[in-house]
């Protein structure tokens, strides 16, 4: 019987680790965090367990047993079981990969550094306008690619989200359509330069051949340098703008979206009639046209779902209008490159709530897009101090000071005009305060709603 080591006992590591249990490979699931619980795991699996879990560490007797390890997407790759796995040459692939091995059918793959969730969201509703309930969205978007595949055994489209984390340790996965949405810097505390980072990201498009399509943003100058070296894709590209009339590909001119092949050019949508706004929005929505298209979606129902489509709780999340002010919860943007397009997707002056805990990236960009439109810069949490000294930096000193979440809001509210918008949008992660992004939304929003 083979023998696997799954590292994380979060979602993906269990969900991995039952897939690879039906599929008769006995599993070892290792985790350093005292507060898991070894009997909840072992109730979650179904059938005879074929399972053993550790919590502290893995001796070399059970390793040298070991041909498989499946790395869970956030398990850190300094971890001491980690290094053992990689010294005895045992093959790795990320839960991500264990999925698509799996799994049956076709798969369309979004990545980038900001709008993924949104525009993973949107595809999948898209496709489903086609295929219907043969379609599942799956990926860091919170749904483990294993523990769907666990629950079709039919041919499915999979929509599949992928961060850079789960990417980095993939074989054989191979899209059918990909998009990359964009570059800016993040996660530099676990990548050692954004060359690193840019990498591990691309690798959703390494095993992509000439039958494959690689739907690119045309105002990254990242992607559109790649393209124009040789090689570097092997499928084929095509491009989306929000700033520029293409020869071919999805653009947007005089407030609309039009795609435009080497026969044709269709007007598809006027943006007043998505509920979604903001350029960032607008490319998001682009990808999103250029992937269901590709996997064979018409662009009716296209244009269709594109109409219906909400957009997604915590990303510039219209929240409530009190005397005049708007506010917004953004609370997904957990980087500087995101805060700045929920920025620019604000008509009016900002009141902005930011800050949390830092990831080792440079507020220049974000405090100079400040400059542009914020009367307020309130900051909270443990990247304060370092966001308020670029801002000095800059010349920009309209920075407060808040100690919490509630009182940032309170000042915000206090300090706003009518016409004005009070957005959070932090440019930094929630884990110093929140448990998630999520949790820190909600709390933003119950705090706006209370507001007398």
């Amino acid at each position: 019987m083979s023998r696997a080591i799954v590292l994380g006992a979060g979602l993906s590591g269990v969900a991995a680790s039952k897939l690879l249990i039906k599929n008769d490979i006995e599993v070892l699931l290792f985790d350093n965090n005292p507060k898991i619980s070894i009997d909840k795991i072992k109730k979650s699996i179904y059938g005879k367990v074929k399972i053993k879990i550790m919590l502290e560490n893995i001796s070399d007797e059970d390793l040298n047993q070991v041909n498989l390890c499946v790395v869970s997407p956030g398990f850190p790759k300094t971890n001491s079981v980690y290094l053992k796995v990689i010294k005895k040459k045992i093959p790795v692939i990320s839960e991500l990969e264990l999925g698509y091995l799996y799994g049956k059918g076709e798969v369309c793959a979004i990545t980038g550094s900001n709008g993924k969730t949104t525009t993973v969201e949107l595809t999948g509703s898209i496709m489903k306008k086609k295929y219907g309930e043969d379609v599942d969205v799956v990926g860091n978007i919170g749904t483990p690619y294993c523990e769907r595949v666990l629950a079709n055994n039919r041919e499915m489209k999979y929509v599949v989200e992928c961060s850079s984390f789960q990417l980095e340790d993939i074989v054989k996965f191979k899209p059918k359509v990909a998009a990359i949405l964009n570059f800016s810097p993040d996660h530099l505390d676990r990548y050692g330069s954004f060359v690193d980072y840019i990498n591990a990201k691309l690798n959703i498009a390494i095993n992509m051949d000439s039958k494959d399509v690689l739907i690119l943003n045309y105002e990254d100058q990242v992607l559109r340098d790649l393209v124009l070296q040789k090689g570097i894709f092997n499928c084929k590209t095509v491009f989306f703008s929000s700033k520029r009339t293409l020869t071919e590909g999805f653009y947007l001119y005089d407030d609309a979206i039009f795609y435009k092949d080497k026969s044709k050019t269709i007007k598809l949508i006027n943006t007043n009639e998505l509920k979604l706004i903001g350029n960032h929005n607008y490319e998001n929505v682009m990808a999103a046209m250029g992937i269901a298209y590709f996997m064979g979606v018409s662009f009716v129902d296209i244009v269709d779902a594109c109409k219906e489509f909400n957009g997604l709780e915590h990303r510039v999340e219209f929240v409530r209008e009190k005397n005049g002010v708007k506010y917004y919860n953004d609370s997904k943007g957990t980087n500087p490159d995101a805060a700045i397009k929920a920025i620019d997707a604000m008509k009016g002056k900002i009141l902005l709530i930011a800050g949390g805990r830092d990831k080792g990236v440079d507020y220049g960009d974000f405090i100079m897009k400040v400059k542009e439109k914020v009367r307020y810069l309130i900051l909270i949490g443990e990247a304060k101090k370092k966001i308020a000294h670029k801002a000095r930096d800059l010349n920009y000193n309209s920075v407060i000071f808040a100690d919490t979440l509630d009182e940032a809001v309170d000042i915000a509210n206090s300090y706003s005009n009518v016409g004005d918008n009070v957005l959070l949008s932090p440019a930094c992660s929630s884990f110093d305060m929140f448990k998630s992004y999520e949790e820190r939304g909600e709390k933003f929003k119950e705090k706006v709603m209370s507001l007398k």
